[in-house]
């Protein structure tokens, strides 16, 4: 082979690689450019993970719809058959309805209540409130994390500054409520409680001020006529052995399936 023959065959070698790499590169911007928040539609039939387009869209108004959001807890983090509580629900809430169920998850891990006040503003969620049965909340958890600061601040100064993260989280979830109801008011409301994630790690002052939260949470949504508070607390203090996944955080199936039991238990008066 000449050296004329072999540059052409190098330049065209070459040109086929800044093809395909430019093509690569284009598409890498394009995933990074696209919707964050996703959405795990379940129902009766099995299920399917596909990301939120932004076409506004409604739900099948010929199923029993189930809107999931808030933290890593709605999305059914921990459990190891990728249930979650709402899903295992679903599978309860079968007795009670003749139509098909759908479960819309646009839970974000990692999230905290300003996050969720903001999803729930976008036109895609207002539309899915609209079109939802029921609703289940979870949010609150990545922020009491704070509650286990080791810090040498003084303790009065640390729980002045827990005060004011939990008056911020009182004000988003108060707006959440306002924003849902502003497009659904026959929806209902489900939130879950909080539980202590640390066991015997947190101090009695940490969780005087866990259950100050989990109080004041629960005055809130029952102030809504249409509106259930599911406590936890309980269920994770009395079977932390059981109830937890390896992280020592979330739930694990079995947690999962007491709390959507426990939800269950509270609903199963409702139609």
């Amino acid at each position: 082979m000449n050296k004329k023959s072999r540059f052409t065959i190098l330049s065209i070698a070459a040109c086929i690689f800044t093809i395909v790499f430019a093509a690569g590169f284009a598409y890498s911007i394009s995933i990074t450019n696209a919707s964050g928040i996703t959405s795990s539609k379940v129902t009766n039939k099995g299920s399917e993970n596909k990301a939120v387009d932004t076409k506004i869209k409604k739900l099948n108004s010929n199923s029993y719809n189930i809107l999931v959001m808030g933290d890593s807890l709605a999305r059914g983090t921990g459990d190891e058959t990728n249930s979650g509580f709402a899903n295992d629900f679903s599978k309860l809430w079968k007795s009670k309805t003749k139509k098909s169920i759908d479960v819309t998850n646009i839970a974000v891990n990692g999230d905290v209540s300003s996050g969720l006040l903001n999803i729930v503003k976008s036109k895609q969620t207002l539309q899915y409130v609209q079109d939802s049965n029921m609703i289940f909340i979870s949010i609150g958890g990545n922020e009491i994390k704070n509650f286990k600061n080791s810090s040498t601040v003084p303790s009065a100064v640390q729980t002045d500054s827990l005060k004011t993260v939990e008056n911020k989280y009182m004000k988003n979830l108060s707006d959440v409520f306002k924003l849902i109801r502003s497009r659904n008011q026959n929806s209902i409301i489900v939130f879950i409680g909080l539980y202590n994630p640390f066991g015997s790690e947190l101090t009695e002052d940490k969780l005087e001020l866990l259950n100050e939260w989990n109080y004041k949470t629960d005055q809130l949504v029952s102030s809504d006529d249409n509106a259930i508070y599911i406590p936890t607390y309980d269920l994770f203090k009395y079977n932390s052995g059981n109830y937890f996944a390896a992280d020592n955080f979330h739930p694990n199936s079995i947690g999962y399936e007491a709390i959507s039991k426990r939800m269950f238990e509270a609903l199963k008066n409702y139609k």
